[in-house]
């Protein structure tokens, strides 16, 4: 008995990218304090750390960003005002 095996192409590179924008789209923009919050969460799990600049200010940089490679995030002043609330326990609830 002859089994025939179909063969699943893999999507292109422009085709995986644009089903990637495409589920992004409808989907509700986090605001800075949300992106904060997870980010405070992913930093005490240790997906994510802070790395000094030259100039005192820090990033994130979360260790696979969507490409693989290391991805920079600098807070805005908004997000670091959310950080600080959340390492003094103001507004956040314990959770994990």
């Amino acid at each position: 008995m002859a089994t025939s095996k179909k063969t699943k192409k893999k999507p292109s590179a422009l085709a995986a990218a644009q089903s990637r924008r495409l589920q992004m789209i409808g989907m509700p923009k986090m605001s800075p304090e949300q992106i904060t919050h997870a980010l405070f969460h992913a930093e005490e799990r240790g997906e994510v750390e802070r790395e000094t600049q030259e100039d005192g200010s820090w990033v994130w940089v979360v260790k696979n960003g969507p490409d693989g490679s290391p991805q920079r995030l600098a807070p805005t002043p908004e997000m670091l005002e959310a950080y600080e609330r959340f390492k003094r326990g103001e507004g956040h609830d314990k959770h994990h």
